[in-house]
């Protein structure tokens, strides 16, 4: 089958890249279109000219249309190229809807779109919502908003690469550097984004229970210079996926906490960490016991009351770390990979049973 995969170009995720992998291993002929790629290059010497003249906020505002136009434009062109039997949007909020209406034209089946955000946050995608033939949530609590828009929408969790996250045979063997670890963003202050200092709270109170505790990612820096988490923060970013795999299995305990739009579902770093063979201390969430059975192939806790109590038993016994850490990477290989998760998302998009 001839595939169109549409996906965003991201500095601190391979998700386009994933699929398309995903995709592959299935068998289909792939192409793959990321958007956003003219926003991440550097502005050239005649940008900064521009942007010194015409003021950076205009700039900027002309810049992210002018790349949403061409990105539009090259969407288009690789399905007239391509001509799919299948086109796969991941997320897609640079898309007009007669950009996603031209899609189905140049689409000789279904056109699908799989979004790992809140929908509502982007008009375009809540715009386009109707012209897509399937439309999935990482997040499935969103159905009801899509519901009220006369879209019906259906539950994809996120996968991982094991290739990406798995350990090498030539790994050195060494003791836990770290007690906890966490990789990702602080999200106290993304401007952006909603706000919420549930990520702050949480490694703060890992760090006044003694334990050894290292962070990454963007927003920690920000925090007060008393901050127990900004003490603790090792660096913005920590790529490439490979690099944050190896922290994880360098730590004892590799904590997850999701960001507040994940309501019921789980992101990503639910399936990378036990694909890196880690121990993983998840936040609880609704529908994380499908996914993963929670006390053997993953453990939670319940807010920061329970987190600090459920750090220190598990910190202290090596064997229950392994144990949980050999199932969870057991059942991610079994049951969450791209390849995996691309097989169901071709056939309930043509309405067959996932498998």
């Amino acid at each position: 089958m001839r595939v169109l995969l549409i996906g965003p170009e991201w500095d601190t995720g391979l998700w386009t890249e994933y699929c398309g992998a995903g995709l592959q291993a299935g068998g289909h002929e792939v192409a793959s279109l990321r958007y956003g790629r003219d926003l991440a290059r550097p502005v050239s010497l005649w940008g900064r000219v521009r942007r010194r003249i015409s003021g950076p906020h205009r700039f900027h505002i002309g810049r992210v249309i002018e790349a949403m136009r061409r990105d539009n434009l090259h969407v288009l062109d690789a399905a007239r190229r391509h001509r799919p039997d299948l086109t796969v949007v991941l997320k897609g909020e640079v898309l007009l809807p007669e950009t996603v209406e031209r899609l189905r034209d140049l689409t000789s089946g279904p056109v699908v779109q799989w979004c790992g955000d809140d929908p509502s946050w982007f008009p375009h995608i809540m715009a386009a919502a109707h012209l897509y033939d399937r439309f999935f949530l990482a997040e499935p609590s969103y159905a009801a908003d899509l519901a009220r828009h006369g879209v019906g929408a259906e539950f994809m969790t996120h996968a991982a690469d094991p290739d990406t996250w798995g350990p090498t045979p030539s790994e050195p063997q060494a003791p836990p550097e770290w007690d906890v670890v966490f990789v990702g963003d602080a999200r106290h202050n993304m401007g952006h984004l909603p706000s919420t200092r549930l990520r702050v709270d949480l490694v703060e109170a890992a760090v006044r229970s003694g334990l050894r505790v290292a962070v990454w990612g963007r927003g920690w820096e920000k925090l007060d210079a008393d901050s127990p988490a900004r003490q603790r923060h090792e660096g913005l970013t920590l790529l490439p996926a490979a690099a944050v795999a190896r922290t994880y299995r360098r730590a004892k305990i590799a904590l997850n906490a999701h960001h507040a739009q994940m309501r019921e579902g789980v992101n990503m770093r639910t399936f990378e960490i036990p694909a890196a063979g880690a121990f993983q201390l998840c936040d609880a969430k609704a529908r994380l016991g499908e996914l993963l059975e929670i006390g053997r192939e993953v453990s939670v806790y319940e807010g920061v009351d329970d987190l600090v109590d459920v750090l220190n038993r598990y910190a202290g016994d090596d064997a229950a770390r392994a144990r949980i850490a050999k199932a969870g990477r057991r059942r991610v290989l079994r049951d969450h990979t791209y390849t995996v998760r691309m097989a169901q998302l071709v056939a309930r998009s043509h309405g067959e049973p996932a498998g």
